[in-house]
């Protein structure tokens, strides 16, 4: 049986009618959710202004998160799925990624549509983090995010981070894309900056839903 492919889109928008347009998409998503064979789950999101890590939401820049049965159906919606033929046309610059889940826990909208997979044990590593943040201690959360995201980049062996969501303040999630697993683990458990952010994530309970998915990259794309 093929194993279900993740595939990771940003997209970049000049001009005013081209973001307006960008905007009205995003918002058609969360009524019209996408549709294609062979797409199990996906997702439309806003990205953060500045670095990514923003309450502030950047009006030129999307991200589309899809996960599909096989490559060949992911492949058959980049390349016929009208929506998005639409949507990538109003664009100047796409970057994304394909890639399988190889470890992760938790639920998106009290589903996990990620399968883990094989690791096929080369390639970078993407991380997706993506939280339900309690209402009443949003601002705090976005005080210590805000902090935290300033060291990410100066790290090396960070290649790509955003922070990106489907509500403003209370739906959230990061993307990153890491050299390696090794890397990765020294940020996430040993620095200074982020290990106790995690403390903080626990002992004061910011999230109603979380979820926590490592992908193995098995392509990069741009155009």
């Amino acid at each position: 049986m093929s194993e279900k492919i993740i595939s990771i889109r940003f997209l970049s928008f000049k001009g005013f009618s081209n973001k307006r347009f960008a905007f009205a998409q995003m918002g058609i998503s969360l009524v019209n959710p996408w549709n294609h064979a062979g797409l199990l789950f996906s997702k439309h999101l806003g990205v953060g202004a500045g670095n990514g890590f923003s309450v502030w939401p950047n009006f030129s820049m999307y991200a589309f998160l899809g996960v599909f049965k096989s490559q060949q159906e992911s492949d058959d919606f980049f390349e016929t799925n009208v929506r998005w033929s639409a949507f990538k046309n109003q664009s100047y610059e796409i970057i994304g990624w394909y890639a399988v889940a190889i470890k992760g826990h938790g639920t998106w909208n009290a589903s996990n549509p990620f399968e883990i997979a094989t690791d096929p044990g080369n390639g970078p590593i993407l991380v997706l983090t993506r939280a339900s943040i309690v209402w009443y201690k949003a601002l705090l959360f976005w005080f210590h995010v805000s902090h935290a995201s300033k060291y990410l980049a100066s790290k090396s062996g960070l290649l790509f981070a955003k922070g990106v969501g489907e509500f403003p303040l209370l739906e959230q999630a990061t993307l990153s894309l890491w050299e390696s697993e090794e890397i990765l683990d020294n940020f996430a458990y040993k620095s200074r900056e982020h290990a106790p952010m995690i403390k903080k994530t626990r002992a004061l309970k910011w999230y109603s839903e979380e979820m926590f998915i490592r992908m193995r990259v098995l392509k990069t794309t741009k155009n």
